[in-house]
């Protein structure tokens, strides 16, 4: 039989990785291999799809004739007689009935699929939730509150705390407790989850093996520095070196730790603590003004010594700050463990986590089964693995994987197969966990252990980019000792010459017209002039022709969005990274006012927002009738939800008060009310933070001019891309109070510090190679991030920025730009709207018109014909969806705290635990009584009821039991959505039971309540009819409402 070879191919931008994948999957169908037993993952579902796509249509069309499929053939590399379109047809065949069998798709989504394996394993009961971003963070400021809130009751704890913000933030004057929490979460977490072991953050063992060199000395600092100032007059200095020597001097006896050490402009304390290691030998030469003096040695032992002593204080204040950030971080992780994540509420990075933790964490109370568990009953179940953007593969998630592929790749037979693609040049999120050395390491790894039997492939012909665009790309990043400049540790500059190939056009591209310029302006604002310029020269809607302007950061995008809109108002521009549809605009800004001022009529700012807006014309303007007309808001909203509220306000608003842009966000802002509905909320203040959190990308199509980020643009191909905003800081520069995480050759951490000043960090050996490091890590990603962005264009490639500086000893884009593109002389840019240069040109804005007279070359008018629709769209409507619920009752239920619908979403998460009531289900329930006693009680009360008790009681017999079962169903051509509570379903009929903990008690308001719920449980019949076949009349369906533990049926 054929060995099928392991591969990993390293493909540059547009050289075809999708392409090498698909052919890949296609190529292992024909050899015989089951489709179900090939698993594809890619980082998101865009690619995934486009990736299955792929598949389909090249099998479609070579099984439609003879010359298809030779040419597929000769694609993936087989003769041309060896496949013919039977062939095809039966590998398409094979895939399309083994559909709900494959395994293509995400990585998280792989690792959601296991843990949904292995749920009952982990204690999470058989299922578990992904959290939204929103529904993150707002968990997140809970477990906050929780952590306050318990530390209070608890003195240990609270000066714990205290003494861990404390450690945290020394040498920083933080007094904002709650600010500064949250924001080392934010900076830290995910670092801490991936490195939790506390002996690895800011220990001076691991740093210095052979000891920590640097001892504070007993004697107090300033009567040091006076002992040494007293020798400045003794040596033979000149005035004004003892002039300098003073200000050094003063500089020292007021230093703290914390603060810089070094003196504003002394070139002398430069040299001084560079040449520490000399000056601690009495033999320490100075340069200084065109002479050079040797100071005497007791001058050189004291000084000296005050040095030592100022970088052992510095050092001592980043450790004991380093172990402070671990301390808050590991108590906030106990509690959010323990509430969050062991009531099955997980976010996408918890998942790898918990499916590969470190030794000894302890991720759900560290009761999850052993990895070696997972990988035994998993090894079987895939013979071949294919992984795309490899890049961006982080160390913790290819630890979940790596075992499994090893067992495939060591396979002797040569039938289970690893193979890989991705580019280290485009390795850009980093910042996230991606580990662009994973890609050597592997490669490495793997061709030792098997012998060289593991195939590596370059590919650097791109299919993408014309050869005006590739030149430019080629003159940026092809001369390696350009790059070096950029880089002082020379780290990053090697690692890019190693995998650096020149870019040559593919066949089909190297004949194209294209155009690429380099234009420089000579200020930032005159930058998004000429980015209207060019948009107006390329014509890209007129021309059809796809065109993107890509940024850095988020917040540039709509600054870019807002300008080009009011300069071009005929250009559909949009804005691809996240907006806040609900509050980025005047009438939603209004109607959350609206809505604050209904809960909260004291507070008079919001009212007086309200009447400055057209909302005011609709509002009493007698005070006490306008108060009246808001509490009736804040009744309506109870009574029938957000969205039929705010649509009825909307309504009222004049159609002159309303542009077109106001108009499409009040459709966005309904729909972010009608989501908030679903939840089961009605609470005013839970609302507004919803809204205002809410982000979305503006809709995108075919004839718009769109804005994004470099990283939301990965992966994508325009005809036409402009990079405006590459100005900023050095390319090597490292982040002020980062933490830096020093990795072993095998790429896990080996200590994490928050690292001093670089004038501290060249004193010591260790962290003098650690800054190194971590100025090349940063050189690295941004080179990337420069690629990336330059290699999206097929045709037509502009860069803009702001001159360079001769004087300017920055090490920015701009000066790598300069260095590389200008080699000829500059010339003015005719008919620009600002002064402006071309440094660097190659091809002409013809190509615009050329390309689009290419694609519409071949079209034929189509006559028209009356197409008959197969399906329908469908109506869509939502019987009910529960929301998901932090289930912390001291927050939920205090005083002041959440309405009553909250704490029903609550009951209804008690309710979900329970299988069959019986003589052991209220001790199961009272673990949960510390939490949410109040709930725990309304639950133990109905279970207690002798009706509700015989209706949650198991039945004789095997009847199946649906809890919290969502459902999609179509009846009479609609969509009908929702969850069951639950559901028994017996053979020949089925009963719905649905909790109500409406606060009603006599009869008339139990009907009303009733009444209010029969169109939800006639849609629950409906449904449930569809999806068991039984007869609508043979379903029974029962309100239990909860508070007065009544059971009435519908």
């Amino acid at each position: 039989m054929t060995r099928i070879p392991n591969t990993m191919i390293r493909a540059s931008a547009g050289s075809g990785k999708t392409y090498q994948l698909t052919n890949r999957f296609i190529w292992l169908l024909l050899k015989g291999q089951g489709p179900e037993r090939i698993i594809a993952l890619t980082f998101t579902r865009k690619a995934a799809g486009e990736f299955f796509e792929g598949i389909l249509t090249k099998l479609a069309e070579a099984a439609s004739g003879p010359e298809q499929a030779k040419r597929l053939g000769k694609d993936i590399g087989q003769a041309e007689s060896d496949f013919g379109p039977d062939d095809f047809r039966s590998a398409l065949r094979r895939l399309v009935e083994e559909m709900n069998r494959l395994s293509l798709g995400t990585i998280d989504g792989f690792f959601h699929r296991l843990l949904g394996m292995f749920s009952l394993e982990f204690g999470l009961g058989g299922e578990f939730e992904m959290m939204s971003e929103f529904e993150r963070k707002r968990t997140r400021l809970t477990v906050l509150e929780s952590l306050f809130a318990r530390s209070q009751g608890d003195s240990v704890g609270r000066e714990s705390l205290i003494e861990s913000h404390r450690l945290a933030t020394a040498g920083q004057d933080r007094r904002d407790f709650v600010n500064s929490f949250d924001d080392h979460l934010k900076d830290c977490h995910g670092l801490f989850m991936r490195v939790p072991e506390a002996n690895r953050w800011g220990e001076p063992a691991r740093i210095w093996p052979t000891g920590n060199a640097w001892v504070k000395q007993k004697q107090d600092l300033a009567k040091m520095v006076e002992d040494w100032r007293g020798l400045i007059e003794e040596d033979t200095f000149p005035d004004k070196l003892c002039i300098a020597w003073g200000k050094v001097a003063d500089h020292l006896a007021g230093w703290v730790s914390g603060k810089s050490l070094k003196p504003k402009s002394s070139v002398i304390f430069d040299r001084a603590l560079a040449g520490l290691s000399e000056m601690e030998k009495g033999d320490w030469e100075l340069p200084f003004d065109r002479d050079v003096y040797c100071p005497s040695k007791k001058f050189c032992h004291k000084l000296a010594r005050i040095l030592r002593h100022c970088v052992a204080c510095e050092l001592e204040t980043k450790l004991t700050r380093t172990k402070g950030i671990h301390s808050l971080l590991s108590a906030f992780e106990e509690v959010y463990d323990a509430r969050v994540r062991r009531a099955g509420r997980l976010t996408f990075a918890d998942l790898p986590i918990l499916l590969a933790p470190h030794e000894g964490q302890a991720v759900l109370g560290g009761n999850g089964p052993d990895q070696i568990d997972i990988e035994y009953r998993l090894d079987g179940a895939f013979d071949h693995w294919l992984l795309d953007e490899f890049q961006d593969t982080s160390t913790v998630q290819w630890r979940v994987m790596k075992n499994l592929i090893d067992e495939v790749v060591q396979d002797t037979g040569g039938q289970r197969t690893f193979f890989c693609v991705g580019d280290p040049k485009q390795s850009i999120y980093q910042w996230r966990g991606g580990d662009p050395t994973l890609f050597d390491r592997i490669k490495a790894r793997y061709q030792a252990g098997v012998g060289g039997e593991f195939g590596a492939v370059s590919l650097d012909e791109s299919w993408r980019s014309c050869e005006a665009v590739l030149n430019l790309v080629n003159a940026v990043f092809g001369d390696p000792t350009v790059l070096q400049q950029f880089d002082q540790n020379q780290t990053a500059a090697d690692r890019w010459e190693a995998i650096w190939e020149k870019h040559q056009p593919a066949e089909p591209r190297a004949g194209e017209a294209g155009h690429a310029m380099y234009l420089t302006v000579e200020s930032k604002e005159d930058r998004w002039a000429m980015v209207a310029h060019l948009l107006g020269r390329i014509q890209p809607i007129a021309n059809e022709l796809s065109c993107a302007i890509l940024v850095q950061k988020n917040k540039t995008v709509q600054e870019a969005v807002d300008f080009l809109r009011s300069e071009l108002p005929n250009v559909p521009v949009v804005g691809e990274s996240a907006t806040n549809p609900g509050a980025d605009n005047p009438l939603g800004m209004a109607l959350l006012s609206f809505f604050r001022a209904a809960a909260h009529p004291r507070e008079r700012f919001n009212e007086g927002h309200v009447l400055l807006t057209p909302l005011a014309g609709l509002l009493p303007s007698d005070q006490d009738r306008r108060q009246a007309a808001l509490r009736d808001v804040q009744r309506d909203v109870y009574q029938r939800g957000f969205e039929p509220v705010i649509c009825d306000w909307i309504g009222r608003i004049a159609e002159s008060n309303m542009d077109s842009f106001a108009k499409w966000r009040a459709k966005q802002f309904l729909d972010l009310a009608r989501q908030f509905d679903e939840t089961g909320s009605r609470d005013i203040d839970e609302f507004v933070p919803f809204v205002t959190a809410q982000e979305a990308a503006d809709i995108s199509g075919a004839s718009v001019v769109q804005v994004m980020t470099v990283h939301k643009a990965k992966g994508l191909t325009f005809d036409a891309t402009i990079l405006p905003d590459i100005e900023g800081s050095r390319l090597d520069e490292v982040r002020k109070d980062a933490l830096h995480t020093h990795k072993t050759g095998e790429g896990d951490a080996g200590w994490i510090l928050s690292l001093p000043g670089k004038d501290i960090c060249e004193v010591d050996d260790q962290l003098g190679t650690a800054l190194a490091e971590a100025r090349s890590e940063g050189c690295y990603e941004n080179f990337c991030n420069l690629y990336a962005g330059l290699t999206r264009a097929s045709h037509g490639l502009y860069v803009v920025s702001t001159a360079h500086k001769p004087a300017s000893k920055s090490l920015n884009y701009i000066r790598l730009l300069y260095e590389t593109l200008a080699k000829e002389d500059s010339r003015p840019f005719e008919g620009a709207p600002v002064p402006s240069e071309i440094v660097f040109e190659r091809g002409s804005f013809d190509w615009a018109q050329a390309e689009s007279m290419a694609e519409a070359a071949p079209a034929v008018e189509p006559g028209l014909v009356q197409a008959k629709r197969g399906h329908v769209r469908l109506a869509g409507r939502r019987a009910s969806v529960h929301g998901s619920v932090v289930l912390a009752g001291g927050q939920l239920f205090a005083a002041g705290g959440s309405d009553a619908i909250s704490f029903g979403l609550a009951v209804h998460k008690v309710f979900e635990q329970i299988e069959w009531a019986d003589d052991t289900t209220l001790a199961k329930i009272e673990a949960l009584r510390e939490a949410m006693p109040e709930v725990v009680d309304e639950v133990a009360r109905c279970l207690a009821n002798e009706t509700v008790g015989k209706r949650l009681s198991k039945p004789e017999g095997d009847v199946p039991l649906w809890r919290e079962r969502a459902f999609d169903v179509v009846v009479d051509n609609e969509m009908i959505s929702g969850v069951f509570d639950r559901v028994h379903v017996y053979a020949d009929r089925a009963e719905i039971l649905d909790f109500k903990s409406d606060r009603v008690g006599d009869e008339p308001s139990l009907e009303q309540a009733a009444k209010k719920y029969a169109p939800q449980m006639a849609a629950y019949r409906q449904a449930l009819a569809k999806l068991t076949g039984l007869p609508e009349s043979t379903i029974r369906c029962s309100l239990v409402f909860t508070h007065p533990c009544a059971v009435v049926d519908v």
